[in-house]
């Protein structure tokens, strides 16, 4: 009788704590990473009536046993994966895939799949209930070395972009073929006549032979030479007519006497062209005319622009850092010689920067438009230059020949455009704002327009996870039963995704829950039963003495 009573006990028991599991996990229902629990029931230990004999007919006779009860066995957790609900948060985080984030209560390390963490006040990663989160920290090239330990990820002030002074200056682009300079020159408006030979003109013609002299000029008379080098500066200057046999040539050697910069010649057609001597934009200008008080007279003609002065130059122009990260725009100018194939080019700042060294040089290019020598003028090697604000002496390397990997300049016809697109150097830069990609690497967005990895989250895979001991708070701790943890980075060491803006529901099943009630409580219901009959079994006992 005691034995029945006893059983239906522990049924009761026992079916209470089924329920207590129950009734936790549709607590937990909307609980962040929470795992249901499931009860497993074994049997109690058995009460041996009889044991197994061989009986007088020689057969084997079993054992008889009765059982004393039911106890539970084990309480398992379901660590299957939940949903991951979108919350629009940056620093929630979801994983997709077996693993735990790693977090820190200042004393040890503990578990959690809960991803609602934040940044304190501090700057420093922690869960919602202040723990740390647990990561790697990337140096200021944001690299995470091979040695680097696990400890608090934290955005303070200390997380800047560094001032990198500009080592490489890349050029890419392409320098006109079919671009040429131009002298400029000016051209006589009328051809001269040599009457005596009734032809054009040449230097050793005289002056009184000339269709333009109608009155023969006189020892004294004067041709007035006027107009502008250029450069700009005023020509002016007389020439006298000397005695018989004064010629052409002896006016253009007087003009060019007069003139810097710029010569007359006399052409085949008999007309006089000034040229400048260098290309280039000009303020050239001519004008003879015949002196006033002359006694004779000539008409000299005036003077037109048959070619206008250009130098075909093409410029660009890009930020550069010294060593404290400030700015200075450096401007490169390229110009066509009159070489075939060939460029120089100059280097200027806006500022009070001071170049003492690669200022300038020479750009020559090979028959396929390929860049093919650049050199520095006085031998030197680089750009170097003083920034003018105390800070280090910057040494630049201007890449004309793609040794950074940008296209390098080229000289094919068509038109010239030159840019620089990559000059290394950066100023300093705050933390602006912060993104999380699915290997749990947080990037950082600096207000120099650079963007660099801070840290990396932690990622721990333990090989029993039913193991572990719930604390509490959504954390798991280790128990002697999950062995050692493995903990590394997810999407390359461990194959588990993290997803910002996301948190992982609670995989509670709510129809197997109520499923498992209605089991629970019929299971109840029949212990119950088990002890009241077996009262009244005892009930008929007792009354059998009356």
């Amino acid at each position: 009788m005691m034995r029945s009573l006893f059983s239906g006990v522990s049924g009761l028991a026992n079916q209470q704590v089924k329920m207590d599991v129950i009734g936790n996990n549709i607590a937990n229902v909307s609980t962040v990473g929470f795992k249901t629990s499931s009860i497993n029931f074994a049997e109690e230990l058995s009460q041996i009536l009889q044991s197994a004999q061989e009986t007088a007919s020689g057969g084997l006779q079993n054992g008889v046993s009765v059982g004393l009860g039911v106890r539970t066995g084990s309480i398992e957790r379901n660590f299957g994966q939940g949903i991951l609900q979108a919350t629009g948060k940056q620093t929630d985080l979801g994983l997709q895939g077996d693993g735990f984030f790693v977090v820190n209560n200042g004393q040890q390390d503990l578990y959690t799949r809960a991803g609602n963490f934040h940044f304190d006040g501090r700057g420093r990663f922690v869960t919602g209930n202040g723990l740390f989160v647990q990561g790697w920290t990337a140096d200021q090239t944001g690299v995470v070395s091979e040695t680097a330990t696990v400890g608090n990820i934290s955005l303070d002030s200390t997380v800047i972009s560094p001032a990198i002074a500009t080592s490489n200056v890349s050029l890419a682009g392409n320098l006109d073929a079919t671009a040429a300079p131009v002298n400029e020159a000016w051209t006589a408006v009328r051809a001269l006549t040599d009457t005596s030979t009734s032809s054009a003109a040449t230097s050793a013609s005289e002056l009184n032979d000339l269709d333009s002299t109608t009155a023969a000029l006189q020892n004294g008379d004067t041709v007035v030479i006027a107009g502008t080098n250029p450069d700009g500066s005023a020509v002016s200057a007389t020439f006298t007519y000397g005695t018989d046999g004064t010629t052409v040539g002896d006016l253009l050697t007087a003009v060019n006497t007069a003139y810097t910069g710029a010569t007359a010649t006399l052409d085949s057609t008999g007309q006089i062209v000034i040229t400048d001597d260098t290309f280039g934009p000009s303020q050239t200008t001519l004008t003879l005319n015949a002196g006033s008080s002359n006694a004779g007279t000539i008409n000299l003609p005036s003077f037109v622009m048959t070619a206008k002065g250009s130098t075909p130059t093409v410029a660009s122009s890009i930020d550069v850092f010294d060593s404290l990260g400030s700015k200075h725009t450096l401007e490169i100018t390229f110009t066509k010689t009159d070489n075939l194939r060939e460029w120089t080019f100059q280097v200027a700042f806006t500022g009070d920067e001071t170049i003492s060294e690669g200022s300038s040089g020479t750009l020559t290019f090979a028959n396929d438009g390929t860049l093919e020598t650049v050199s520095y003028d006085n031998a030197q090697s680089s750009l170097v230059f003083d920034p003018g604000n105390g800070s280090q002496t910057a040494q630049v390397n201007l890449d004309f020949e793609n040794s950074t990997g940008f296209s390098a300049l080229t000289q094919f016809a068509g038109t010239s455009s030159v840019n620089m697109p990559f000059q290394d150097g950066q100023a300093k830069g705050e933390l602006g704002s912060y993104a999380i990609d699915e290997q749990g690497r947080i990037f950082g967005a600096f207000t120099n327009g650079k963007t660099r990895m801070i840290a990396q989250v932690a990622l721990a895979r333990i090989n029993n996870p039913e193991g572990l001991l719930h604390i509490g708070n959504n954390v798991y701790d280790l128990s002697a039963s999950t062995g050692i943890p493995a903990v590394g980075k997810a999407g390359t060491e461990l194959p588990t995704s993290v997803f910002s803006g996301t948190l992982e529901a609670s995989n509670v099943d709510l129809g197997q829950e109520f499923a498992e009630m209605i089991i629970a409580q019929r299971a109840f219901q029949a212990n119950a039963r088990v002890i009241t009959v077996s009262d009244q079994f005892l009930s008929e006992v007792t009354q059998l003495k009356r």
